[in-house]
C-alpha cells in the first residue's frame, strides 16, 4: 500500500475537522501530499431556471464556490506553513458522496478520510448519509475519523478466513499488508482478530438432537480455529499475542476488543452488494462504526486482484 496522496473531504458546516488532523498527521509522517476537497450546494439556486434566470444562476453559483474556495485555502494555509503540500478543491453537487467517489476517481488517493460525525437511523435509512454510501461505494480506502486526537494506541484488524461475509479470499492478505504498513508508520502495535458465530442452541431439544449439536458446535468451532490459524501461519512475524479468536457476532465483540485493548484505528473489509437487505440490515462495518469510538479504516477488494504495493 502507497501513501503518497491523501484525499480529505471537509465539511464547511462543521466546525472540527478531525479528518483534516488525522489525514495531516499523517502525510507528516509518510511525505503525503493532502487534497482538500469541500462539496457544496445550497437549494436555493435550484428554482432560477424557471424563470429564466440561468446567468444568475451561474453567477451566484461561481460567487458561492469562489468564497468557499477561500474559506478552504485559510484552512489549508497553516498546514502548508509547517511544509505539507496542500490543494483545494470545491464542486458542486446534491450529494456529496457521488462527487467524493467521482473525484476520487479522477485523483486516485491512497486513502480518503472523512470525519465521522453522529448521524440519525432516519437519515440512514433514506440513504441521505455519506459516511454509509462511501463505506458500500468508495472503492477507495476509507479512513472514518471519529476524534481529532488519538483515543487509543493500537491497531486492530478484522479478518474473515471463512468468507461468511461473501469477501474475496485475498481481501485478508490485504488487510493484513495493510495493517502491517500502518503499524510500522503510526508506532501503534498491531493485533489481529476473527469472530465467529455459531447457531443458538434450540430450546426443545431430545438427547439425540442434543448430541447432533454438540458434534456441530464442535466442528464449528473447529473450522473458524483452523481456518484462521492456517491464515495466520502465512504471516509468521504476527506474535501469537497479536492473535485474537474469539465467540459473538462481529458488532458485538469489535466495540469490546476496541475498548479493553484500547484500540484507535479499527481495520475491516467491506463488499458492497447494493441489495435492499444491505440498505435496512446494513454492512458489518458500518453496524461496528455505530458502536465503537474510534477510528475505522474501510478496504474494499482491489480490482487489480487484490495486490498491495509496498
Amino acid at each position: 500500500m502507497q501513501l503518497k496522496k491523501f484525499l480529505v473531504v471537509v465539511d464547511a458546516k462543521h466546525g472540527r475537522q478531525p479528518a483534516l488532523k488525522r489525514a495531516a498527521w499523517l502525510a507528516k509522517q509518510a511525505s503525503a501530499t493532502l487534497d482538500l476537497l469541500l462539496v457544496e450546494y445550497d437549494s436555493s439556486f435550484d428554482g432560477f431556471h424557471l424563470f429564466g434566470g440561468n446567468k444568475e444562476e451561474n453567477e451566484g453559483k461561481a460567487s458561492l464556490l469562489e468564497n468557499k474556495k477561500e474559506w478552504l485555502d485559510v484552512l489549508a494555509q497553516p498546514l502548508r506553513d509547517e511544509g505539507l503540500t496542500v490543494t483545494t478543491t470545491v464542486r458542486w453537487n446534491k450529494l456529496p458522496y457521488k462527487e467524493v467517489i467521482s473525484y476520487a476517481n479522477e485523483t486516485k488517493p491512497d486513502i480518503v478520510f472523512k470525519s465521522a460525525y453522529s448521524e440519525n437511523m432516519l437519515k440512514r435509512l433514506f440513504i441521505t448519509n455519506n459516511s454509509w454510501q462511501l463505506i458500500r461505494n468508495c472503492t477507495y480506502p476509507l479512513w472514518l475519523v471519529q476524534h481529532g486526537d488519538w483515543e487509543g494506541n493500537k491497531l486492530c484488524t478484522a479478518l474473515d478466513p471463512l468468507h461468511v461475509s461473501d469477501k474475496p479470499a485475498y481481501l485478508d492478505n490485504e488487510l493484513i499488508t495493510i495493517s502491517t504498513e500502518l503499524s510500522k508508520i503510526l508506532g501503534m502495535p498491531a493485533n489481529y482478530l476473527h469472530s465467529y458465530a455459531a447457531m443458538p442452541r434450540p430450546q426443545l431439544f431430545g438427547g439425540e438432537q442434543s448430541r447432533a449439536y454438540d458434534q456441530y458446535l464442535k466442528d464449528f468451532i473447529k473450522e473458524h480455529t483452523d481456518a484462521f490459524e492456517n491464515l495466520m501461519s502465512h504471516y509468521p512475524d504476527i506474535e501469537k499475542s497479536q492473535q485474537h479468536l474469539l465467540e459473538g457476532f462481529a458488532e458485538e465483540v469489535i466495540p469490546n476488543v476496541v475498548k479493553e485493548k484500547q484500540i484507535g484505528l479499527m481495520i475491516m473489509g467491506a463488499v458492497a452488494r447494493g441489495s435492499l437487505d444491505n440498505l435496512l440490515i446494513g454492512h458489518t462495518a458500518e453496524r461496528v462504526l455505530e458502536a465503537i469510538e474510534c477510528d475505522l479504516l474501510v478496504v474494499h477488494p482491489q480490482v487489480n486482484g487484490g495486490k498491495t504495493d509496498v
